[in-house]
């Protein structure tokens, strides 16, 4: 991949996946103060948010891949992992979203619960929850700390650089949170809301000053 295209490819995707992040805080904040704390969400929350997270999987994939094509870095294999677990994350969390937005939706209002409960993505006990965790949780905090060495110099790449290791961070928190049921896991949201959408500000400028 030509280094220009990469980078015009980072930009325009570290767009699109800040665009998606605003409207996921917005709808994070409509939730939080029309519904407080309830869990799980209300179906329009978990319907809007399917979408918003299936919606941005792809973006992650052109982000990462750019990152890894845009230089030519000296530790090359560090984009390469970046691209492999940001592939894995793209795996299990479309898997878990695609079922979310066509089997559930088109299962009718009296299926039996317990036959559904399964696919349920909030639901307790819930296989399609637990592929959620695993993406956004592990693959994807693991493609952070894998890409966050890269940056460094300027002040924009030391603040990508620790934005990418504060994201792997919360991520990993709320994977301990979730297998401990333990409410850490709120952690999580942190990453996936305000630090993703600042990274993709912060991937944006950083991209268009490479060009």
């Amino acid at each position: 991949m030509k280094k220009n295209l990469a980078r015009q490819m980072g930009l325009w995707s570290s767009i699109y996946i800040a665009v998606l992040g605003v409207i996921y805080l917005l709808l994070l904040g409509i939730y939080f103060s029309t519904e407080g704390f309830a869990f799980p969400p209300s179906q329009t929350v978990q319907l809007s948010g399917g979408i918003i997270t299936f919606l941005t999987v792809p973006g992650l994939l052109v982000q990462y891949t750019a990152i890894r094509y845009s230089k030519d870095w000296e530790n090359k294999i560090l984009g390469s992992l970046g691209i492999t677990f940001i592939t894995l994350f793209a795996a299990t969390v479309s898997i878990n979203r695609f079922v979310q937005l066509t089997v559930i939706q088109q299962s009718v209002p009296s299926a039996a619960s317990q036959d559904l409960a399964r696919f349920l993505p909030y639901a307790t006990g819930s296989v399609m929850f637990a592929l959620e965790m695993l993406g956004w949780g592990f693959f994807s905090s693991l493609a952070a700390l894998s890409v966050a060495p890269l940056f460094y110099g300027s002040r924009i790449n030391i603040s990508l650089r620790w934005l990418f290791v504060g994201y792997a961070l919360f991520s990993f928190i709320g994977v301990i949170g979730y297998a401990t049921e333990s409410p850490i896991s709120a952690a999580a949201f942190i990453a996936w809301g305000p630090i993703l959408t600042a990274l993709a500000v912060l991937l944006a400028a950083y991209f268009r000053n490479e060009n």
